[in-house]
């Protein structure tokens, strides 16, 4: 076939220059698709990091809204709310009072130089908040005697040396914790002396 015949199915208009142009064309188009097609995909990606980070904000908002359990309260007329009565010893330095879940006492203080916490309530019934064993065979016992009344207290020592008395007066039960490592004449002192200060508060 020659080119006159070929000519002569050709659109009008249409020349071998034009042909020439496809190719070019044909590029242009695929390459704007191409583009086309990027800009659309990251218009989606945006769009789901968006509400994936909206998705996880009620989660962050709860989290931060959850309220501290122990809330520090300026002296222990705020125990006065629990119905219990507690004192600090007169030697006793950075003195600081907080009240557990409204309904425990917390008094924590230090005295000759080692560290104590001082704990009561009349409802909860296991407050003292030690999480290790206790060694078998240590226990002592701490009695006190008053013309109008008369309780005991245990003394006992952790697996790791520390100790933990415990005593009740009325309704109140009362602990006291080191986690120091102190001899048997400190803690038993310091139990007497706090049971005293609680019997004449109740």
């Amino acid at each position: 076939m020659n080119d006159s015949n070929r000519i002569k199915h050709e659109p009008a208009g249409f020349d071998r220059a034009s042909r020439r142009f496809l190719p070019l064309a044909a590029a242009i188009a695929l390459s704007a698709a191409a583009l086309a097609g990027c800009s659309g995909g990251g218009a989606v990606d945006a769009t789901a990091t968006a509400q994936a980070s909206t998705a996880t904000e009620p989660e962050t908002t709860t989290a931060a809204a959850l309220p501290n359990p122990m809330r520090e309260v300026t002296d222990v007329l705020a125990f006065d709310t629990l119905g219990v009565h507690m004192v600090a010893p007169a030697k006793g330095e950075n003195v600081r009072f907080f009240i557990i879940n409204d309904e425990v006492a917390d008094m924590e203080f230090q005295l000759d130089g080692v560290s104590y916490t001082w704990r009561a309530s009349n409802t909860a019934a296991d407050f003292a908040g030690i999480f290790e064993r206790f060694r078998e065979g240590s226990d002592i016992t701490v009695a006190y005697d008053a013309p109008d009344a008369s309780s005991e207290a245990v003394i006992r020592t952790t697996e790791s040396g520390g100790r933990l008395s415990q005593w009740k007066w009325g309704k109140t039960n009362y602990t006291l914790h080191t986690a120091s490592e102190v001899d048997d004449s400190a803690i038993t002192d310091i139990t007497k002396q706090l049971m005293e200060l609680s019997l004449h508060e109740n």
